[in-house]
């Protein structure tokens, strides 16, 4: 009897455990896939507003730091430190806005048949590690401009 009883538990757990991994990959229907896409995007928004406001800031920041320099090596060196602080301001809003379409374009993904969803994903994936790389040579290249 406890044999029996074990047998079963143990083929419900597996049982739950496989619909939970087959659940994953489920196509989603087109309002669970509205809903997930307009709450990525609102998401998205915000943070690129929050880096950009920074951003912004930031370069408020250095241009009053660049008109207070007295003289010109002090003007020089104000410039240059500005170049690089905006640098990586402008990387950070670019970085928010790869991953506000990185995670939308994960959510739309999940509207398609299980089978695909993978492949978009991935695709997803690919064009957001691409933009993090064009946001990062940006930034260096500025740097590098700016003088290191």
């Amino acid at each position: 009897m406890k044999i029996i009883s074990a047998k079963i538990i143990a083929a419900t757990i597996g049982l739950g455990g496989l619909l939970a991994i087959s659940a994953c990959n489920r196509q989603e229907t087109p309002s669970e896939t509205r809903e997930d896409v307009a709450e990525a995007q609102r998401e998205g928004n915000q943070e690129v507003a929050e880096q950009t406001a920074d951003a912004t800031t930031e370069a408020a920041e250095n241009r009053a730091d660049i008109v207070k320099a007295d003289d010109s090596a002090e003007v020089r060196e104000a410039r240059s430190d500005a170049m690089k602080e905006n640098a990586d301001a402008n990387q950070d809003v670019a970085d928010a806005k790869a991953k506000a379409d990185y995670d939308v374009a994960k959510e739309k993904c999940e509207s398609l048949p299980a089978a695909q969803q993978d492949g978009c994903k991935n695709a997803a994936e690919a064009t957001y590690d691409a933009a993090k790389a064009r946001a990062e040579q940006t930034k260096d290249a500025t740097k590098d401009a700016a003088g290191n």
